[in-house]
């Protein structure tokens, strides 16, 4: 059975699924060049089922979700269209769809839809959302509102009268939950029956819950028979579900069981707007500016969910956070006037806020995972297995203490832990939480666990495109790219790495990447310039798997997905350690391809068996896809070469 996963949101993709394996992931980013794309358009629908091998035809299902509040989004509605009808093909169960007979609710009146009024409707000056979803949907400045194919997006589904009660951590820790687990009525209550129809074809389809994808894509790819399954992302105001679940994965089944009400995601990213670092991808720079400060400002009265916050006193979380921290920098006489200032961010008012914002984060999320512990057992369903999902698990510092903590005996979060994961989850979680379909093929697990599941470069046009450049690139072909990219390498010289299927999720491991000699602390700098971002950041290594635990020491082991950090134990590779002494790790094993060889002829001739690893794209825009987007970085930034395919490519003097 072939199964799509369409997903509309920020980080909007379309994935394939038969019989429950992952055939190809598609992110719109990849496709239009637009960092974070959202809405879904013709050219990235035909390339998932081009790279699957599947015609449209073929395809039997089609399992949708998006971001909340986001309604669903096509460029062109004269080949996307929606109704919220059952298909006559459907018989699969749905408590929500029954739920709403039984109460004669017109599920119409649930959608949600905002988007292309914040676009087309609000004046410019509207604050930032308008900004964020201009930037994820630019192509609302050349497309006419009535051109677009709309339909809103349900946020809404079942749910138990407890869950709005008020439920601290504390009262979670002991709450008994064994009520969701006593039949099917909750687990398929997260979807609603619809057909869909894909240039002319009406296929049936189901909206999937924004949280039970992301629950389903950490939790079926991990290859755990049970786990206790943890999801949170920054849309919340900690009073409903929609700020993330916890949920209980046992066979192939997904048992929602309760919200935690964390408001930890709007904190992060808030806070990092707030002190200068963007309105977009402010997350990721906050946690790397951390380590620069000192948490002085982190109180106890922050630990906890916003039941615990509002009983501190704290109504606006994020707001009360920035005016504490603020509040506190001006009674101690720090310096305000570097606040905010690009030039001065890793000076104390900013580096200090940064840390102590990583500390509440990290304690509180300990405090949750515990508390989640605390209700398998007293609900009688103890787990020692643990998935993370959702945008605030590419924290790695939290999730290398959630795992040091030993609450649970195992931690899986998958590399697309953010919303680049939800098609396929939405797949995943229609193949097995509603059609009950246990995996078919043979392998399925490793198949869905590698990151490495975007389209298959088409190298076929690549002679085509070095002819057309020249003039300005230089090209020749390399029996064995690997140990010549190896040997650039130990040459101190910086190159890019193009192998393989594309990498699924925001970090390149090995398929996209940018890679540089570790043991020279200039190339931090070097690095940082030639992809335009600001000197302090930092970078991550790739590791030989079974070097790594005589270089690196305090994180889970093997950590193929740079979503841990790990303590530096040799002071051989200073571009790839941070000021705290810290490194996000990617272990690199036999199943890497090429990448693996490239390491280990490095290792060979320098006795280090690290290199630095960064993503394959200049500021603002998505890691590079195909060839003609890696030869234009090639021809506009400092790389000393790139290597793709068989073939060497440099710019002419």
């Amino acid at each position: 059975m072939i199964v799509l996963g369409l997903h509309f949101g920020h980080d909007a993709a379309v994935s394939v699924l038969r019989d429950g394996l992952i055939l190809t992931t598609v992110l719109g980013e990849r496709q239009r060049r637009i960092k974070h794309a959202m809405a879904l358009d013709l050219q990235t629908l035909r390339r998932a089922l081009e790279d699957a091998g599947i015609r449209l035809e073929e395809v039997d299902w089609c399992a949708i979700t998006s971001t909340q509040k986001t309604e669903l989004v096509a460029t062109s509605r004269r080949n996307f269209a929606l109704t919220l009808e059952r298909h006559p093909a459907d018989d699969s169960p749905s408590s929500f769809e029954t739920l709403l007979k039984a109460s004669g609710t017109d599920p119409r009146r649930l959608l949600g839809a905002s988007i292309l009024e914040i676009l087309y409707d609000r004046p410019p000056d509207y604050p930032r959302e308008r900004h964020a979803c201009a930037a994820y949907f630019p192509e609302y400045k050349r497309l006419k509102k009535s051109e677009l194919f709309r339909h809103g997006w349900l946020d809404v589904y079942c749910g138990l009268g407890r869950w709005a009660e008020v439920q601290t951590l504390a009262a979670l820790a002991e709450a008994d939950y064994s009520e969701c687990l006593a039949g099917d009525h909750l687990r398929h209550g997260f979807h609603l029956p619809v057909t869909v129809t894909l240039e002319g074809r009406r296929l049936p389809g189901a909206f999937v819950s924004h949280h039970m994808a992301h629950a389903a894509s950490a939790y079926y790819p991990s290859g755990m028979a049970e786990a206790a399954i943890f999801t949170h992302d920054r849309y919340s105001d900690g009073r409903s579900y929609h700020g993330g679940m916890f949920y209980r994965g046992q066979g192939h089944k997904i048992f929602p069981l309760t919200p935690h009400h964390l408001v930890l995601g709007t904190i992060y990213e808030d806070t990092g707007t707030a002190i200068g670092l963007g309105i977009i991808g402010a997350a990721g720079k906050l946690m790397g500016l951390a380590p620069y400060g000192t948490p002085s400002f982190a109180e106890e009265r922050f630990v906890g969910n916003a039941y615990e916050l509002a009983a501190a006193g704290i109504e606006s979380p994020a707001r009360d956070w920035m005016a504490h921290c603020l509040k506190q920098a001006a009674a101690r006489g720090y310096d305000r006037s570097a606040f905010r200032d690009p030039a001065r961010m890793t000076e104390p008012i900013n580096a200090d806020i940064a840390a102590s914002t990583q500390q509440i984060f990290e304690a509180s999320m300990l405090r949750t995972v515990e508390a989640f512990s605390g209700l398998l057992a007293a609900s009688g369903t103890p787990s020692r297995a643990l998935c993370l999902s959702g945008g605030t698990m590419l924290n790695c510092p939290a999730n290398t203490k959630i795992a040091a903590a030993g609450t649970f005996d195992e931690v899986f979060v998958p590399p697309w832990c953010d919303d680049s994961g939800l098609a396929a989850g939405a797949a995943l979680a229609l193949w097995h939480n509603v059609l009950d379909r246990q995996p078919a093929v043979e392998g399925t697990r490793a198949v869905n666990a590698s990151a490495y599941q975007g389209p298959k470069p088409d190298f076929d046009d690549l002679a085509r495109l070095l002819r057309a450049r020249g003039k300005r690139l230089r090209d020749e072909e390399v029996a064995d790219p690997a140990a010549a990219a190896a040997e650039d390498l130990a040459q101190n010289r910086v190159i890019a790495w193009f192998e393989g299927r594309s990498e699924v999720g925001p970090r390149a491991l090995g398929h996209r990447s940018i890679l540089a000699d570790p043991r020279d602390a200039g190339n931090w700098a070097r690095v940082n310039r030639i992809k335009g971002r600001e000197a302090w950041r930092p970078f991550a290594p790739a590791v030989l798997e079974e070097e790594a635990a005589g270089w690196f020491e305090g994180c889970p082991l093997p950590s193929p997905y740079m979503l841990f950090t790990a303590q530096v134990r040799r002071p051989e590779v200073p571009a790839i350690t941070h000021v705290d002494g810290s490194s996000r790790i990617q272990t690199v094993g036999p199943e890497d391809g090429a990448f693996r060889r490239l390491l280990e002829v490095f290792h060979g001739l320098t006795g280090c068996p690290v290199v630095m690893n960064t993503s394959f794209n200049g500021p603002g825009e998505p890691i590079v896809e195909t060839a003609a987007n890696a030869l234009d970085f090639l021809e506009r930034s400092g790389l000393d070469a790139l290597y793709i395919g068989a073939r060497k490519v440099t710019r002419r003097a």
